[in-house]
Formats: structure tokens, C-alpha cells, sequence
């Protein structure tokens, strides 16, 4: 049984394998934008797992409020600061006396996989009016948890973070491609982030919408997903989508 000082290795690793990222001078200053780090959902997910073990285990160690602190401001020297305060408490020998026995596997924190969303649309800005919001109507009558941006975010809310959120924590994405999507920044990262999960986990995440473009372009542009078995927005309509949509949802809950 995996004691909780184990798992606690397990985060200390991980924090290193960040640290250890080697970046050229341009993916340093987009890391780095601000002075805060933007490595990903992998480093974002780490950040979380850390203040839950912080939360639920290190209230009374001296390290606790360092560590909430480090957390808090979440900038360049975040990944330093708290590789330096889990060592430390990694080797307080005292403490893992006097705890150990009561942390082990049965109540370590675990990484939240609850998905959070049914669906997450991924779309161009400029095919809001004419095309999506529609779309997100149809989706809407399934009474399903769906990421749309324009309804989703909040005032106040890290946007960034909550894309990220929102596209590791979805069970499908709708990508709706079309010549407004190509080389847009965030619409490319989520459609790589996307790519990424269903490589890993072999299990159907992608569902695209060629909106205004053919299957040529498609394959010219994204070649990974010119596989992918499309839908063309010009031969099926939003709510035809949402019903195609529901279908794959019912197998989902089935499988």
C-alpha cells in the first residue's frame, strides 16, 4: 500500500520533470508571459494536486503556508518555491513519525478525472453569430453540460485557465473548422490538446464540423484529422447535429 510519503515523491518528480523542461528563448517568454508559467493542463493538474495534498495533509507542518503562498501567486519562481518546501518537508523525519501511519494510499488525494462537460465547442470568434450560437441552441435542448465560451466564462475568471480546464475535462469536442479556425492560436492549441487526449486515452473525444470548407482543406491544413469521420455543416442542420450528437453521448453512457 502506497504510503502517502510515497505519493508525496510521486509530486516532488513531477514538479522536477517541469523544471526540467528545456525551452528555447521564444517558448521561454510564452511560458513565462506576465511571469506566470503556462506549461499546460499537465503542470495546471499538478498545481491542483499539490494544494489538495497541501489542504488535506500539511496544515500543521511549517511548510503549509509557504506553500499556499508559492500557489497563490502562481509566477517564474512557483516551481522552485515549491520543490523547496515538499523536500523539506519530505525529509522531516519527525513529521512522517508522528503521521505516516494514518496517510496511506486509501486516503491520498488522487487527481480529479470527474469530467466536468458532455461537450466542449471549439470554434472560431468569428463563426459565433452566424453559425455556432445556433449550434449551441440545438446542443442546449439535450440539457447536457456544455464549454462554450461566450457562456461558460465569468467576469473575473482566468480565461486561459478555464480553457484549459474546459478541454481536459470534456468528454467530446465538437470542432467546428472552418478558414475563420486556421491559425488561430487557442483554436489550434485546443484542437492539438484535444488530439492529444484521444491518442493517449483511444477513446473518441474528436467530433469535427467542416463548416465552409472541404474535405481538401481539411487534409491540407490538418492532416491528423482528415481521418476523423466529419460532418458537413452545409448538409446537416444544428439540430440534426444535436440529435447525431446525442447518439454518441447514449453509446458513451453505455459503454
Amino acid at each position: 500500500m502506497q504510503s502517502a510519503r510515497e505519493y508525496l515523491k510521486e509530486l516532488i518528480d513531477r514538479g522536477y520533470a517541469f523544471q526540467n523542461q528545456k525551452y528555447d528563448i521564444n517558448t521561454i517568454h510564452s511560458a513565462y508571459q506576465f511571469g506566470r508559467p503556462q506549461l499546460g493542463p499537465e503542470y495546471d493538474r499538478w498545481v491542483q494536486d499539490i494544494r489538495t495534498y497541501n489542504h488535506r495533509y500539511l496544515k500543521d507542518h511549517p511548510a503549509h503556508k509557504m506553500i499556499n503562498d508559492a500557489l497563490f501567486f502562481n509566477n517564474s519562481t512557483t516551481i522552485s518555491s515549491v520543490l523547496g518546501c515538499l523536500d523539506s518537508v519530505y525529509n522531516d523525519f519527525d513529521f512522517w513519525d508522528k503521521n505516516e501511519e494514518t496517510m496511506n494510499l486509501s486516503t491520498t488525494p488522487k487527481p480529479n478525472n470527474k469530467l466536468m462537460y458532455d461537450v466542449f465547442i471549439s470554434h472560431a470568434n468569428a463563426d459565433k453569430a452566424l453559425y455556432v450560437d445556433e449550434l449551441k441552441k440545438s446542443l442546449d435542448k439535450l440539457k447536457i453540460n456544455i464549454f462554450y465560451d461566450k457562456d461558460t466564462l465569468e467576469w473575473g475568471d482566468n480565461w486561459k485557465n478555464k480553457i484549459l480546464e474546459g478541454v481536459e475535462k470534456a468528454d467530446f469536442a465538437i470542432i467546428v473548422i472552418s478558414e475563420n479556425f486556421f491559425g488561430r492560436e487557442w483554436t489550434e492549441k485546443e484542437l492539438k490538446d484535444f488530439l492529444n487526449r484521444q491518442n493517449k486515452n483511444g477513446q473518441k473525444i474528436i467530433l469535427p464540423i467542416l463548416h465552409n470548407i472541404t474535405v481538401a482543406q481539411l487534409q491540407a491544413k490538418y492532416p491528423a484529422v482528415a481521418d476523423i469521420q466529419a460532418l458537413d455543416s452545409s448538409k446537416n442542420t444544428c439540430d440534426e447535429i444535436a440529435l447525431k450528437f446525442a447518439a454518441q453521448l447514449i453509446k458513451r453512457l453505455k459503454a
